[in-house]
């Protein structure tokens, strides 16, 4: 199946390459074959599976296909589709991901061809539907002259528990640096004290428990766009993860659950990796992660904790009054949709829209 091109010129197949759509099963070994030829880390079958799941009420997963004059498929890149909430209505948006390109056949405008039939299948097939990517960035530029729109970018947040390494690096003396990280901690609990209630606790589990799912089951729909953080959706993302042992925050006051974080222990960086915070209010969400800070600076070995949003998140500020410092953002989200709506909206962007 071929279709021509979402914005420019239409795509030109005299030249013997094409595009064709198919779904995912019966395709899942050429499908690992090529995105593991173009990777740095080799992924599995299983990881495959677990990514290409839909919800009961979504459209099948779709895979793109560019092959060579010989038949040879050379580039891909697939949509699954994912709830969101839009401006508090549940619909599935088209997410993209899964892009490569075999580097034989690189820098010959490939993969632009690639990514204007992509986006020509998608406002053919699901218009006025918005669709996102999370891009590297030979894919970003491509996505750009396809039509798409960046957006915004996802910006790391850095809180530093233990400066004693930065502080090496302008004393060069392990012992000074250690005797300067002190007070630096001693202030960095006062700081994080002052957000958090007498009644407020932080329970962390291992387990995405019943309380938290039914907590999730609660929450209200969101009011610009973000992804669905139903309790099946939470299962898949977390909890079934086929790699990456999730851990989970949970944030109480009085005894009543108020909010939850989901985190990653990254311990080749000594780092604890945010990749979502679920919470009714701006002062909940600012009392777990204080508290959340005051686990880390008793934490032994741990230097860190991170959490990546997009500008407009509406706990961006939560995050910085606190003490983390934003980092020049290196990856950027692109959203597209055939009447210009998905750009017009307010986007919630974490890690945990990184379906990886």
């Amino acid at each position: 199946m071929t279709a021509a091109a979402a914005t420019g010129p239409p795509m030109d197949q005299s030249d013997g390459f094409s595009c064709t759509v198919t779904g995912f099963e019966g395709f899942e070994r050429e499908i690992l074959r090529l995105r593991n030829a173009n990777r740095d880390h080799a992924e599995t079958l299983e990881y495959l599976s677990w990514r290409y799941q839909s919800t009961h009420d979504a459209p099948p997963p779709r895979v793109f296909w560019l092959a060579s004059p010989g038949g040879e498929r050379i580039g891909m890149g697939s949509v699954v589709f994912r709830p969101y909430w839009i401006a508090e209505v549940r619909a599935q948006i088209a997410v993209l991901g899964d892009i490569s390109l075999d580097t034989r056949w690189r820098r010959r405008g490939l993969g632009l061809r690639l990514m204007r039939f992509i986006t020509a299948w998608l406002d053919d097939h699901f218009p006025n539907q918005p669709a996102l990517v999370i891009p590297t960035e030979p894919a970003r530029r491509a996505l750009l002259k396809a039509g798409w729109v960046t957006l915004g970018s996802l910006v790391p947040h850095v809180y530093v528990l233990d400066g004693t390494r930065y502080a090496n690096a302008l004393v060069h003396s392990k012992w000074l640096a250690s005797r300067i990280a002190m007070p630096m901690r001693s202030l960095a609990r006062s700081v994080a004290r002052l957000h958090v209630p007498g009644d407020g606790t932080l329970r962390l589990t291992e387990a995405l428990d019943a309380p938290l799912l039914d907590f999730a089951r609660s929450l209200p729909a969101a009011r610009g766009v973000g992804r669905d953080l139903s309790p099946e959706a939470l299962v898949w993302r977390y909890a079934q993860h086929p790699h990456t042992h999730f851990r989970f925050g949970a944030f109480a006051r009085a005894g009543q659950l108020r909010g939850f974080l989901i985190y990653e222990d990254a311990s080749l960086e000594q780092s604890r990796l945010i990749y979502d915070v679920v919470a009714g209010t701006g002062a909940d969400v600012r009392a777990m992660l204080a508290l959340f800070i005051l686990r880390g600076l008793d934490t032994p070995g741990l230097a860190s904790l991170r959490i990546a949003m997009n500008e407009r998140h509406p706990w961006v500020a939560c995050v910085r009054v606190l003490g983390f410092i934003s980092r020049r953002p290196d990856t950027v989200f692109q959203v597209h949709c055939t009447d210009g709506v998905a750009e017009s909206l307010t986007w919630s962007i974490t890690q945990g829209d990184k379906d990886t």
